[in-house]
């Protein structure tokens, strides 16, 4: 398109549409700017992109016009233009409608009140008293429902845009294509049928961030990833590990590279974005959901243990490895449950392997108190070290 902007934004009436900080009437301008050559402008509206019509992931009725025009503009030159942060313009689009997608896949199991569609005079009322903070809850109510259903439908349209950069010649152009392609396919019902571009990459690539990306992807869109679980590259065989819940060879694969979690947090330069923290993160979490005993986790378990800290980490690895770890134990809303009366020999020995560990018992650490109360432990080091004799 020749173009200097998307004709979409036009036909939108933005003042009927809302973001994180009110009515959207100034998308149409922060849109314009992602093409025009002030390159500062074009920083400000990537931010505003993130911060108003997709705030912290959150899905607003200016997301899904906004995804429809942005896709529209990826195939203008302008795009090309080096962002302020070095990358091209291209690739930092390319990287908001990835997160677009992640939002609407988390938007497909949320569940909205089943409330009636407005009138025009309460629409109106709505978009009017929205200044004074002042507006009704069931018309706002209805309007997340109305962006939540559109998202499918615009992120459908925003691949025929995405698909023709997944070999483009500049690596993080590429790279951002992959993540936003797949996100985008995988909210598609004939997800699998979109695998072969993804195969035919894979026939050329040769980096590892490249390759591992579109081996993961291929398992997110229902392909099959078995040729690659004898790669010599671990991050690759770990990528197709992770779409084989069912196959023991890809469990035993997970497990082995899990013996040194803070090793796969360094395979890429640039991760996929699925890995979104830490790469060892995903992979325990992937580990954990697998229909196995804790037994034939263990050593990944203990691992994972060893190298853990508190915060975050007590939600996203020692936490759940807890909670896996003693599947039976149910924790009322706000009480603790029993300490566990016997302990097997997994149990003993991620017990023991927390005790040893000095960074999880910071007693100001919320979430590490969270970890251990949803299983019955006590918050004292010394009392978990009594429940396995030490």
């Amino acid at each position: 398109m020749n173009s200097t902007t998307s004709s979409l934004i036009n036909e939108v009436n933005w003042a009927r549409l809302t973001h994180a900080y009110g009515v959207a009437t100034d998308a149409p301008g922060s849109l314009r700017a992602l093409v025009q050559d002030d390159d500062e402008a074009f920083g400000f509206a990537l931010d505003y992109l993130y911060s108003a019509v997709l705030h912290q992931g959150t899905v607003y009725p200016a997301t899904a016009p906004s995804l429809r025009a942005v896709a529209e503009m990826l195939d203008q030159d302008i795009a090309r233009r080096p962002a302020p942060d070095s990358s091209s313009r291209l690739a930092g689009l390319l990287g908001w409608i990835d997160a677009v997608a992640e939002s609407a896949s988390w938007c497909q199991d949320l569940e909205f009140p089943d409330v009636p569609a407005p009138s025009e005079e309460e629409l109106a009322a709505y978009f009017r008293d929205l200044e004074n903070d002042d507006w009704s809850p069931e018309v706002g109510q209805y309007l997340e429902a109305q962006a939540a259903a559109a998202l499918p439908g615009a992120c459908a349209s925003a691949l025929p845009a995405v698909g023709p950069f997944l070999t483009d010649a500049d690596d993080d152009v590429r790279l951002a294509a992959l993540d936003a392609y797949v996100r985008l396919a995988a909210l598609q019902e004939d997800k699998a049928a979109m695998t072969a571009p993804l195969s035919e990459a894979l026939k050329a690539a040769t980096a590892r961030d490249e390759r591992a990306r579109l081996v993961l992807g291929l398992g997110d869109l229902a392909g099959d990833t078995t040729a690659w679980l004898s790669d010599d590259d671990p991050a690759v065989r770990a990528c197709a590990a992770m779409a084989l819940p069912r196959s023991p060879e890809a469990t035993a694969i997970l497990v082995d590279l899990l013996q040194d979690p803070l090793a796969a947090d360094e395979w890429f330069d640039s991760p996929p974005s699925r890995f979104d923290i830490r790469v060892h993160f995903d992979l325990l979490a992937n580990l954990l959901a697998r229909d196995i005993t804790p037994a034939e986790v263990l050593p990944a378990c203990l691992a994972a243990i060893r190298v853990a800290r508190g915060g975050i980490w007590s939600d996203m690895t020692w936490g759940p490895i807890l909670a896996a770890t003693f599947p039976g134990v149910v924790a009322p809303p706000g009480a603790r449950p029993e300490p566990p009366a016997s302990l097997d020999e997994p149990q003993r020995a991620v017990l023991g392997a927390l005790v040893e560990n000095d960074a999880l018992w910071d007693p100001r650490d919320g979430n590490a108190r969270r970890a251990r109360r949803q299983v019955g432990l006590p918050d004292e080091r010394e009392e978990v070290a009594r429940l396995i004799g030490a």
